[in-house]
């Protein structure tokens, strides 16, 4: 199971700001290697299999990349097999999910 950001944070993988400091990586960098780890998979693997940019992914696992559009990360979290909160929380992005699940469940009513 993926760490969540709360605990990543807490081990010192980021540092106060929120960005990579050395061999310091950040939540999203976490998230994606521990997944790639766990899983067996390297970086062309996942790419491949999900259709990801090989590029942008080398740059999030190196913390060159901290934040992602929409887009990018609910296709991110639907590679890894994660719900989408957890990518969006890792980017620092949780209100964007707190919208999303608000937006779709009114609009569950609406034809």
């Amino acid at each position: 199971m993926p760490k969540s950001v709360l605990q990543l944070s807490k081990s010192g993988v980021v540092n106060s700001n929120g960005g990579s400091n050395g061999d310091r990586r950040s939540p999203l960098a976490e998230l994606v290697s521990e997944h790639l780890h766990t899983s067996g998979m390297r970086q062309v693997d996942f790419c491949r299999r999900t259709g990801f940019d090989q590029g942008l992914l080398s740059k999030i696992l190196s913390s060159m990349v901290n934040t992602l559009n929409v887009e990018t990360a609910l296709k991110l979290a639907e590679g890894l097999g994660l719900p989408p909160s957890v990518v969006l929380e890792a980017i620092g992005k949780k209100d964007v999910d707190d919208m999303l699940r608000r937006f779709y469940r009114n609009s569950d009513g609406v034809t």
